[in-house]
């Protein structure tokens, strides 16, 4: 029961949606500046507000944002920072940024990602059976079904992510087993750097993660148009490497697939 509830607050009261247009990105920038702006604020003074709030970082990723479908506004984000041979940045955020440093190990073979900038707004819409916690967490746990989705599509390696404990505690509840790969760093409060192995997080996570990632990739096999369009014209990406038309193949062939089915198609 308590799967179900979660399923309908991610597909029928909240939607993912990949930051394509012009709106989407002001959507992004109204939930960076109300959680992250003053988040980071608190340790340092941001000195070009636009540039932080969107940047080239930006354009080297995929982006979702998180919309609660009554008001049609945007309550959260995640990105996912690649880097492939294309890419003119070749450094994760973590590296650049966080004083990340001996993970060469990990980022030799590419293409790989790094989960950053996941925001939640602090007010969101009251719901009417869950609790404030259990909502913030479900709907964390939702902004990670974003990530689900890319990896299906792009194939990494590698997932990195450098969190807080806090953080790391929820997705570890769902079996989202990302490993340490390093020390603690002084990266705008405590965080560690942690990897995942694209197999790793497709097998293990709960299935409920898989349930809500098949919705999502199902619903982008039947309404592909605008998808396609942005992977055709990213000038970071190689369209033969994102696998959206063997997604359009299998589910037009089973459109009642499993995610086991799913997994088996495309592993």
């Amino acid at each position: 029961m308590q799967d179900k509830k979660i399923f309908d607050l991610l597909t029928k009261e909240y939607t993912l949606k990949l930051v394509i247009t012009k709106q989407d990105i002001e959507f992004l920038k109204e939930v960076r500046t109300k959680v992250l702006l003053p988040a980071y604020e608190k340790y340092t003074h941001i000195e070009d507000i636009d540039k932080f709030l969107y940047n080239q970082d930006d354009k080297q990723s995929f982006i979702y944002i998180l919309i609660h479908n009554e008001t049609q506004k945007p309550v959260g984000t995640i990105r996912m920072f690649f880097i492939n041979d294309k890419s003119p940045i070749k450094q994760l955020p973590m590296q650049m940024y966080g004083g990340v440093d001996d993970i060469d190990e990990y980022t030799k073979h590419k293409p790989i990602c790094e989960i950053s900038r996941l925001a939640l707004i602090k007010d969101l819409p009251k719901h009417q059976t869950l609790s404030a916690l259990s909502l913030r967490t479900s709907l964390t746990m939702g902004l990670f079904v974003a990530l689900g989705i890319n990896i299906f599509l792009y194939p990494y390696q590698y997932i990195f992510s450098i969190m807080e404990p806090a953080l790391f505690r929820i997705i570890r509840k769902h079996g989202v087993l990302f490993d340490p790969i390093g020390k603690s760093v002084d990266y705008f409060g405590p965080r560690i750097p942690h990897a995942i192995q694209r197999d790793t997080l497709i097998y293990k996570s709960k299935p409920i993660i898989g349930y809500i990632t098949l919705y999502y990739l199902k619903n982008l096999a039947l309404n592909p148009n605008e998808f396609i369009e942005y992977i055709n014209n990213h000038p970071y990406i190689d369209k033969d490497d994102i696998l959206i038309n063997k997604l359009i193949e299998i589910i037009n062939n089973n459109p009642d697939i499993t995610v086991d089915g799913l997994l088996e198609t495309t592993s």
